[in-house]
């Protein structure tokens, strides 16, 4: 057999993955990847988006817990902004109330995804920030606050109401991680009327949203290993299917956001509009079960 030849190659690398040691099950079906660092739900320790290829198998929670949450702002920083407008669209009042309640469900998760947060304060608020908001986030802390800086957080929420709520929020979190310095918010724009950019990779199936709209980015996630590049999804076609496994897959933190405030029906027109945007018009029974 010729190494050189790519299709070999393949074959051998495949084959040398199938010989090595493979992974524990999760009675939780929580795992977690140490190179990607994303997290999943699954029947089976298998990388979900690389099957058959990825060198790493996902981690059982149980065996090792995940190391900080950091690695969760991924949801935030690039997946599709699908939850967090919708969150924007159906919180209409009591905001510091609701804030306050979304921090608890997010500790609450937390503890259910075996994380150690007792060592990282400043790290577990930045994160809850940028899960809730979609937005990135900067900081400035001296010994008396603790300032957070959304960027482009109009692009998704109303600024007054996302400040309402976060206010909230991380009065909770202040109080429940001991956190000395008294938290502030601002805001700042970057990108400003420029669109955001939506991409899909056709290698992995994933879809991306983040940054300046261009025709293609490096990915993401991998940006040093991985070899394909993500297309915009103008530029590019998939199915709904792709959207719907990666949704499933991805830890239910989301859809405890959404459940906790959505009261009566789930706005269906709403989530049609938001899914459009991605070119999806189908299926929107099978979208509403897992986002709401």
């Amino acid at each position: 057999m010729d190494p050189m030849n790519p299709m070999n190659r393949m074959h051998m690398i495949k084959s040398k993955i199938d010989s090595l040691t493979g992974g524990s099950i999760s009675e939780s079906h929580h795992y977690w990847c140490a190179t990607c660092k994303k997290f999943f739900v699954l029947d089976s320790p298998q990388c979900p988006y690389m099957s058959g290829m990825c060198v790493n198998t996902p981690i059982a929670v149980e065996n090792l817990a995940p190391e900080s949450t950091e690695a969760l702002e991924i949801f935030g920083l690039f997946y599709p902004k699908i939850s967090q407008k919708i969150l924007s669209s159906v919180i209409h009042d009591r905001y510091q109330e609701t804030g306050r309640r979304l921090a608890e469900i997010y500790l609450d998760f937390l503890k259910g995804w075996k994380f150690d947060i007792s060592e990282q304060p400043l790290q577990t608020v930045k994160s809850f920030i940028i899960l809730l908001t979609g937005c990135e986030t900067a900081q400035r802390i001296n010994e008396r606050s603790l300032t957070f800086v959304l960027m482009d957080a109009g692009k998704i929420w109303d600024k007054g109401t996302i400040k309402d709520i976060l206010t909230g929020g991380l009065a909770y979190l202040k109080e429940a991680l001991m956190i000395k310095q008294e938290p502030g918010l601002d805001f700042i724009d970057i990108l400003g009327e420029k669109e955001v950019g939506k991409y899909y990779c056709s290698k992995c199936g994933m879809l991306f949203e983040f940054g300046l709209r261009r025709d293609r980015v490096t990915c993401p996630l991998m940006s040093q290993k991985c070899m394909f590049d993500p297309q915009h999804i103008d530029n590019t076609d998939y199915t709904p299917d792709r959207l719907l496994k990666q949704l499933e897959i991805t830890p239910a933190i989301y859809q405890r956001f959404i459940r906790s405030v959505v009261q009566g029906p789930a706005p269906s027109d709403t989530i049609g509009r938001i899914l459009k945007e991605w070119k999806i018009t189908d299926r929107l029974d099978e979208f509403m079960k897992i986002l709401v």
